[in-house]
């Protein structure tokens, strides 16, 4: 009786000690020298492609168990949307949060800012596929990093880093959390969004043709080619654009130079891409500055303090456009040529006509490759030849076109 009183004394004094430890572990969490520490930031490696960001996270789903995932990190976009197949899998339709790993820190995003969409999921290449879009509205609670030369992508909490680079201010829609900067071009201030989404910069037409009046030499053709082609759509706001080359735009002490652009006018369909744009942005804006551009920095966004950092990495390619001269729709996993783009009024590729189907662009398959190696296989010097695989009515034929300088 004895040895069991002993017994039970002796479990009871460990069982408080062990709340007693657990409660002190708990107390130290994040004081300085715990060891026990919640990750204030996260960094994860992203896959570059078409001028575009594809962050590797891990999805927690309900179970606890992972689920690792490429997202398509978009400055442009206010929403998070997943596939829909993976919005069913976490439970997100009965108010599950979406929990996300970026490297070591965990991002919590309420279900009911998540909605899902069926053109993801899709291939980036090599069986990689991108499930979901982190979007502005999720970034805009961190600061983020997005360092293009390590091709890292880092999320920390407020006042966590200490950025590099010039520092350039910017406003913020605070429902969104798409950003707009003040830029200087042609000795005038136009207001212009950072969006890491779009592969390429995109102005307002009309802006554009007030620059072009007094600097004709700026243009370059109509019609989008390479990563300007970035929608590949039919509603002819690429097949018209203007595609021009701004020797200068200044974002405070940060300048650009021999920056490519496509301006856009009103499509066929929708009106006005840049003004249905802008009602997401803290104000109009003239449209924005692409992964052309971007992907020459590492830029860091200090959403509390509204100030970006640009510290330069590798010089921007004024040669970017040398294409061959096709603007392509895509459908139903096809490519369709939307446009033959001029120069001077001009063709800039003689025997290929609206509607005809791009197969091959030397040994290139269209239909199994993506976006950045097609656009990659049409590039190259001015003068190089290209053996373009092409159908028209269901007949095959080949055209060899020169590649020119836009």
């Amino acid at each position: 009786m004895l040895l069991r009183t002993v017994i039970v004394l002796c479990a009871a004094i460990s069982f408080q000690a062990s709340i007693e430890t657990g409660v002190r572990a708990l107390a130290v969490v994040n004081q300085p020298g715990s060891g026990l520490r919640i990750p204030t930031s996260g960094t994860t490696s992203f896959i570059f492609e078409g001028n575009r960001v594809y962050a590797d996270l891990v999805i927690v789903r309900p179970d606890g168990t992972l689920h690792n995932a490429f997202a398509f990190v978009d400055l442009g976009s206010p929403s998070t949307i997943i596939s829909p197949a993976l919005f069913k899998e976490l439970h997100l339709d009965q108010k599950k949060p979406l929990t996300l790993r970026v490297g070591k820190m965990e991002v919590s995003v309420d279900s009911s800012a998540v909605t899902s969409d069926s053109w993801l999921p899709y291939s980036i290449g090599n069986n990689r596929n991108v499930e979901l879009v982190l979007p502005a509205g999720v970034l805009r609670k961190y600061e983020v990093v997005i360092d293009y030369a390590q091709r890292k992508l880092t999320l920390a909490r407020p006042g966590t880093l200490h950025p590099e680079g010039v520092r350039v201010s910017f406003r913020m829609n605070e429902e969104t959390g798409l950003i707009a900067v003040d830029s200087r071009i042609n000795g005038q201030s136009y207001p212009i969004t950072i969006d890491c989404g779009s592969a390429y910069t995109w102005l307002k037409k009309s802006v554009a043709q007030e620059w072009l009046a007094q600097h004709p030499n700026w243009e370059r053709g109509t019609g989008a080619v390479g990563a300007s082609n970035m929608r590949m759509a039919d509603d002819g706001i690429e097949a018209g654009g203007t595609l021009l080359r701004v020797p200068a735009i200044e974002l405070g002490s940060l300048h650009l130079h021999e920056i490519g652009a496509l301006a856009i006018g009103p499509s066929s369909k929708d009106g006005d891409f840049i003004d249905w744009y802008s009602r997401k942005n803290p104000g109009p804006v003239i449209g924005w500055l692409g992964g052309n551009v971007l992907r020459g920095f590492k830029i860091t966004i200090d959403y509390s303090n509204r100030e970006s950092y640009w510290l330069s990495q590798t010089a921007l390619d004024p040669h970017d456009l040398d294409q061959v001269g096709l603007t392509l729709a895509l459908r139903n996993g096809e490519y369709f040529v939307a446009a033959v783009t001029t120069q001077n009024g001009k063709p800039s590729v003689k025997g290929v006509q609206v509607g005809d189907k791009l197969l091959k662009v030397d040994a290139l398959e269209l239909r199994t490759s993506t976006w950045d190696a097609i656009f990659s296989a049409m590039h190259g010097s001015p003068g190089d030849i290209r053996t373009l695989h092409i159908e028209r009515n269901g007949v095959p034929f080949i055209v060899r076109a020169s590649i020119k300088a836009f």
